[in-house]
């Protein structure tokens, strides 16, 4: 990061930078993916089948193309199947084969394996909703939801002495409901015309909706004013600099520890002490 002097809004990610999606989305990933392989394998292999989310689940994300978690857990299922049936290179070919194209470059690469994406996406929303997916996917399920496992991970004073200060915006590839939810969990109270959701409208890493939430964050601030953007993902990074490119004033900050979220918005207000908003 630059200076943060001249920030006057800021866009937040929401998994890996306002919640812990580790014990939701990414468990909810790899569960998803065993069920959707144990008709190919049966239950014992596909149970068996080794898979080190803590660290196979980020690259996934640092590999691009890969935001979206349900997408990833069809993903994993394709690798979890290769590795039981031995045909499975070591992760990172395996994730050079998707040619930056996410799952789609896989199955493009590994053809004739049925893993159905919409079984497996419906899968994905049950085991995250539970007994909130009416709500937050628009059909039945019960049970305790994976989101309930979610932590904030930014320190909720400095997020909510943020929030008093500068304009937020979230920038996120959760739907309405799932992002209704994590401002609910972190206590942020963001008007729906800043939130920038999985509702049909272009998802990262294009740049749309970044270049759309700068434009509406800055439209009354000073000239030379920047908005910083908060990241987690290559798709995250890619996108900030694509906007960057069509000449967007973001500056982008990229969350690699689950400390990194308070550091940032600790040393925002630190450089911007002097300034009303």
């Amino acid at each position: 990061m630059h200076t943060l002097a001249k920030v006057r809004g800021v866009i937040l990610d929401v998994d890996g930078v306002l919640l812990d999606a580790r014990p939701s989305y990414h468990a909810v990933a790899e569960e998803a993916a065993r069920r959707a392989i144990e008709p190919l394998l049966g239950a014992e292999t596909a149970r068996s089948v080794p898979f080190d989310r803590t660290v196979e689940i980020p690259a996934f994300k640092a590999a691009g193309n890969f935001n979206d978690d349900w997408e990833t857990a069809r993903a994993v299922a394709l690798l979890l199947y290769l590795r039981a049936r031995g045909e499975a290179p070591p992760l990172g070919e395996f994730l050079r084969n998707a040619q930056g194209r996410g799952v789609g470059g896989l199955f493009e690469r590994y053809p004739g394996i049925d893993l159905d994406q919409e079984s497996i996406s419906r899968t994905c929303a049950a085991l995250y909703g539970g007994d909130k997916c009416k709500e937050l996917f628009g059909f039945d399920a019960s049970g305790r939801g994976m989101w309930e496992n979610e932590q904030v991970l930014a320190d909720r004073n400095l997020l909510e002495a943020v929030a008093a200060k500068f304009p937020l915006a979230l920038y996120t590839g959760r739907n309405p409901g799932e992002a209704r939810l994590a401002q609910k969990i972190c206590r942020l109270k963001i008007p729906e015309s800043l939130c920038w959701v999985a509702d049909g409208r272009p998802r990262k890493p294009d740049p749309a909706g970044l270049l759309w939430l700068c434009h509406v964050l800055l439209k009354h601030a000073p000239r030379n004013s920047q908005v910083l953007f908060v990241g987690d993902t290559a798709d995250d990074l890619a996108a900030s600099r694509a906007a960057q490119d069509r000449g967007a004033p973001i500056v982008y900050a990229h969350v690699e520890a689950p400390g990194d979220t308070t550091k940032v918005l600790a040393r925002l207000l630190a450089e911007t002490a002097e300034i009303t908003v």
